[in-house]
């Protein structure tokens, strides 16, 4: 068999046991209940996260990457990590082609807007997202991620279920059978994560050959050169971990809004339970990584980068409250979040493009709220002590 008869037979066998099928006569998605493709998708987005944090020091946040840019600090990182997001999409609509889908036309397109300003507003809020307070802060038993995921699941299931979400986008009205994934999906996951494995494995090596550690006394002209070589294995890191994270989202079916809906529209003869064997892959694994380097010190330093930048607050309030439930309000009205939505816009639907568009509007709305916020309350205080 040659390389690319064999690439044809994965990509047709993925599409074959695909999630969900749409029927010739409706046009309506056909749900399939997936526990195992979902939790093999939901493990590579744990090796994404777990690789992230041991060779960056830093929590896979896609919504705090975005907000990042949006509010005027392109950090090379974030910008490195986004592009291997990006390289990554275009490996989920060449290897799993199905995994990409079209939003109906008849799904408003004032709905995907006014979705993605909720979840624009409610991550910048709340600091996070599905895979920032999702993965990474249960996988590091943050009370405070805790809350934010149950508000965010709570009020997506609400919202989904009173707008009838999975209806709006033309899942069919019938129970998700059990359907396990083909051998060459299978083997399709061991290959990407091999691939990322390898890949990790040959950035660790080059930073125990490359990056010189400058004694006392040193000139600065080598710590300098550590520096610039540092760094570029820094976005080799962010790129790969990027990419590897979207390969994940596709394999587990979160890029499928339908999917998504079908989880979160719980009063549905469709509804389908795999979302949540992807949380409890992606977090098994992190956990591992996040438990090792908060609680057993396995590491004094990401292998890559001088600090673990690791958020530590343990603040329950108001605006955490508020953030987790509009973005649930979103997540719900629409089936899609920021890394999946992200994924899916390379694509070029409008209703993915509305949505990602009105997201980045809703983090700059939130940051000038806060700004003026904190300005009112500066002048305040500064009236009464006067």
């Amino acid at each position: 068999m040659t390389a690319t008869s064999a690439a044809a037979e994965l990509v047709t066998a993925f599409s074959a046991t695909s999630s969900a099928v749409t029927a010739a006569g409706g046009g309506l998605t056909l749900l399939s209940f997936t526990p195992a493709t979902a939790a093999i998708g939901g493990l590579l987005l744990g090796l994404a996260t777990a690789a992230k944090l041991l060779f960056t020091g830093r929590v896979l946040g896609i919504s705090g990457a975005v907000k990042g840019l949006v509010a005027g600090d392109p950090a090379p990182w974030r910008v490195a990590f986004l592009l291997g997001l990006a390289l990554g999409a275009l490996g989920v609509g060449g290897l799993m082609p199905s995994a990409i889908e079209a939003i109906p036309a008849t799904f408003p397109v004032w709905r995907a807007v006014l979705a993605g300003l909720l979840v624009g507003l409610g991550s910048a809020l709340g600091n996070g997202c599905t895979s920032g307070h999702g993965i990474c802060g249960s996988a590091r038993l943050s009370p405070r991620s805790f809350v934010y995921t149950g508000s965010f699941m709570a009020s997506g299931m609400a919202t989904a279920t009173l707008a009838n979400t999975a209806a709006a986008l033309n899942v069919a009205p019938l129970p998700a059978q059990l359907l396990m994934p083909a051998a060459p999906e299978v083997q399709l996951a061991m290959g990407i994560a091999a691939a990322g494995a390898a890949a990790f494995a040959g950035l660790a090596a080059a930073s125990r050959l490359l990056v010189r550690r400058p004694s006392v006394g040193s000139g600065a002209a080598g710590g300098a050169v550590d520096d610039k070589v540092q760094l570029r294995l820094e976005l080799v890191a962010e790129v790969v971990a990027g990419a590897i994270f979207a390969l994940g989202l596709g394999f587990s079916g979160m890029t499928r809004p339908s999917k998504v809906a079908g989880f979160l529209t719980v009063a549905a003869p469709s509804w389908d339970l795999s979302l949540p064997f992807v949380m409890a892959g992606a977090v098994a694994v992190a956990m591992v990584a996040y438990q090792g380097v908060l609680r057993f010190r396995i590491m004094n330093k990401p292998i890559v980068c001088p600090t673990f930048q690791i958020p530590n607050s343990t603040t329950i309030d108001s605006r955490l409250l508020v953030g987790g439930l509009v973005f649930g309000a979103g997540w719900g009205l629409a089936g899609m979040c920021p890394g999946p939505a992200l994924v899916a816009a390379l694509y070029g639907d409008p209703h993915v493009l509305s949505f990602v568009a009105a997201m980045a509007a809703g983090m700059i709305f939130e940051g000038r709220l806060t700004a003026l916020t904190a300005a009112a309350a500066l002048r305040q205080k500064s009236s009464g002590s006067s």
